[in-house]
């Protein structure tokens, strides 16, 4: 994904929307652009708000494809002079999970609107259904559509029907930004390495987790939440906090039958959101059980003077930096929308013995490596290390997992 800065933005904009909708009106394109700035940041009555806008030529087309959808219209202008006054009355929808769309008809006028799935909490939203959708992108010669999505107080990203994605800062910090689902994703296959269980039903528990983060990212105001080992026994450096005398277990909420009870889902769904919202910790393990919230842990002011951000970041790296065994990784958020997933260092997964020859295993090709390179070893008499690859080579394959 391209990561773009606010000096690079407006033609980055223009050179994004143009690749999705050559025709596209540039009145309202110049109108999208002076308004992203404020999307990024949008509160109405002191409510913070991120909200989605999709621009499409075919809205009923799209709300027909995804299944259990809908959409409601609000207006119908005939140029796009107010655009920005239609988003202000529409934007705050949005804090009841409506996502606002834009159609740009073929006859010089502009449909707006709002819409949204009712899909179950196990259940991929309409926004994520539109870009898996592959009849969808199949005909992208007569549809065009693409999403503008506020994810933190400076950051923007679009997304086209075409597979185009872009990052747009308007901070002065040029950084890298780090793509949420990317973090989500990495997030939750910590949280069940150790869940057994049928495909189906681990795809469905997975998306009912990836759901709730989303909802936390726009809900509440950040949050930490650690991942440890199924085996995790505390000694004293998670004291500080409650722990469930019984774990909340997501997966047998639908797991032990082919029925389930949605409003069950969506209640402890909630309930996990409500205990993320806490001061403090939320601590689940790599089962997908709910072990301990409003944990809290001691920093250390020496060793994290160089971290920028507030106590709950000086947190959040005290437990990545942490020695105490079968700590996982952290996933943390912050009240500016900042996100990340990071393991903790040293964290070292119990090697599997004994594998049976169906196992797959790795073969590294040597062919292309210079003749400078040398097979790596450890030389037991002097416990010096003889380098493997080049430098390159190590931090290619630096943090690789290949046995699961």
């Amino acid at each position: 994904m391209e990561n773009i800065f606010f000096n690079e933005g407006k033609e980055s904009v223009e050179h994004f929307v143009s690749n999705e909708f050559p025709d596209f009106s540039q009145k309202l394109l110049a109108q999208l652009i002076n308004f992203c700035s404020s999307l990024s940041f949008y509160e109405e009555e002191g409510m913070k708000l991120l909200p989605t806008l999709l621009f499409t030529n075919k809205i009923d087309t799209l709300i027909k494809t995804i299944k259990n959808s809908a959409k409601q219209q609000i207006f119908l202008d005939e140029n796009e002079h107010n655009f920005r006054s239609r988003m202000k009355a529409l934007i705050p929808f949005s804090n009841h999970r409506w996502n606002i769309y834009v159609q740009v008809n073929s006859n010089g006028t502009f449909e707006y609107g709002i819409y949204r799935s009712f899909n179950s909490i196990k259940e991929h939203n309409f926004n994520t259904n539109l870009f898996l959708n592959e009849d969808l992108k199949a005909k992208t010669n007569t549809i065009f559509a693409f999403t503008v999505k506020a994810v933190s107080s400076t950051n923007i990203k679009l997304k086209s029907l075409k597979g185009e994605e872009m990052n747009l800062s308007f901070s002065l910090e040029s950084k890298k930004l780090l793509n949420f689902n990317d973090e989500i994703n990495e997030f939750v296959e910590a949280s069940f390495s150790k869940l057994k269980t049928t495909k189906k039903k681990l795809n469905d528990i997975k998306i009912m987790y990836q759901n709730t983060f989303e909802n936390c990212f726009r809900d509440i105001h950040g949050c930490i939440c650690v991942v440890v080992d199924k085996d995790y026994v505390d000694t004293g450096f998670f004291a500080d906090g409650i722990w469930l005398e019984k774990p909340i277990e997501f997966s047998k909420l639908f797991i032990q039958s082919n029925s389930y009870s949605e409003t069950k889902l969506d209640s402890y769904s909630e309930l996990f959101m409500d205990m993320l919202n806490y001061d403090g910790i939320t601590i689940v393990d790599n089962k997908g059980r709910i072990r301990a919230y409003n944990v809290f842990v001691e920093s250390d002011a020496s060793k994290d003077s160089m971290i920028v951000g507030g106590a709950r970041k000086r947190a959040a790296f005290t437990v990545i930096n942490s020695k105490v065994k079968k700590i996982i990784g952290v996933y943390f958020q912050s009240q500016e929308g900042e996100i990340f997933y990071n393991r903790n260092r040293h964290y070292r997964e119990r090697k599997t013995r004994n594998l049976k020859p169906s196992i797959p295993t790795l073969r590294i090709e040597t062919s292309n490596i210079s003749k400078s390179t040398e097979i790596q070893k450890k030389n037991k008499s002097t416990s010096n290390t003889i380098p493997l690859f080049s430098e390159e080579i190590l931090d290619n394959l630096k943090n690789k997992t290949f046995f699961e």
